[in-house]
């Protein structure tokens, strides 16, 4: 057998004992965004899949169509959802100043969250119903729950909007816990929230998570978020495997 066709089989056993050998972990999906908010109760002449704060138009203008306010929150209760972790999402957002809403576009698996001029407002996500989540965040070796800020103009400033993640673990039992990280939102990137940083919170049993997008001290930002989700780590091949390959080929 000539060296060069030996080498093109070593190739072949390498790449087909990589797919078996270097798996990648996958991330525990808290809300991949592919489920749209439903039509705003208090919009039915556009149909929006919004939820609001201020005044917003009941139509394409306004006349014909009129104004319609929330002048304290609006919110979006929704079960049943294939990509939600427990299949409930609850999203309420809160009035500080001027018309801001929220709404998700499913095709791009983002939520955004947008405000006019001058407007502020506090934007929240929760998980886990009535019942928990019960959920092993854990089992394919997460270690930190990530944001994923895909767009936004919070560095123009800059006007940071503070993202605050609370988790608990263990509801109605003897160990129950419940402990929150915060970080600032500005530019755009993956913001990790380790694991480690809940204190006595017991990753491998999570029942309620919350994300608290606090933009009431900045005006007029709009971002957008992926999907909400554990880190994911790549499984790396160990010396000694790649050593069983290689010497397939002396």
């Amino acid at each position: 057998m000539s060296k060069s066709l030996s080498w093109a089989i070593l190739m072949t056993i390498v790449a087909i004992g990589l797919v078996f050998i270097c798996p990648q972990a996958s991330a525990v999906s808290i809300d991949d965004f592919s489920d749209q908010y439903p039509s705003n109760p208090d919009l039915p002449v556009s149909a929006r899949q919004i939820i609001f704060v201020g005044s917003t138009c009941d139509g394409s203008s306004c006349p014909p169509g009129t104004l319609v306010s929330h002048l304290v929150s609006d919110q979006a209760y929704q079960t049943g959802l294939a990509g939600v972790l427990g299949s409930v999402r609850e999203a309420t957002i809160w009035y500080v100043a001027g018309t801001a809403n929220s709404n998700i576009y499913g095709p791009g698996n983002m939520l955004t969250f947008n405000h006019n001029a001058g407007a502020s407002a506090i934007l929240e996500l929760r998980y886990g119903g009535g019942t928990g989540l019960n959920a092993d965040l854990t089992a394919d070796g997460g270690t930190a729950l990530i944001v994923d800020l895909v767009s936004g103009d919070m560095y123009a400033g800059p006007r940071p909007v503070p993202c605050t993640i609370t988790v608990t673990s263990g509801a109605g039992t003897g160990s129950e816990a419940t402990a929150s990280q915060s970080l600032d939102l500005v530019d755009e990137m993956i913001y990790t929230y380790p694991f480690s940083g809940f204190t006595d919170v017991d990753f491998s049993d999570v029942d309620y998570i919350t994300y608290h997008f606090d933009a009431s001290a900045v005006s007029a930002v709009d971002f957008a978020i992926g999907p909400l989700s554990t880190n994911v780590d790549e499984v790396g091949v160990e010396e000694s495997t790649w050593g069983a390959i290689k010497g397939l080929y002396r």
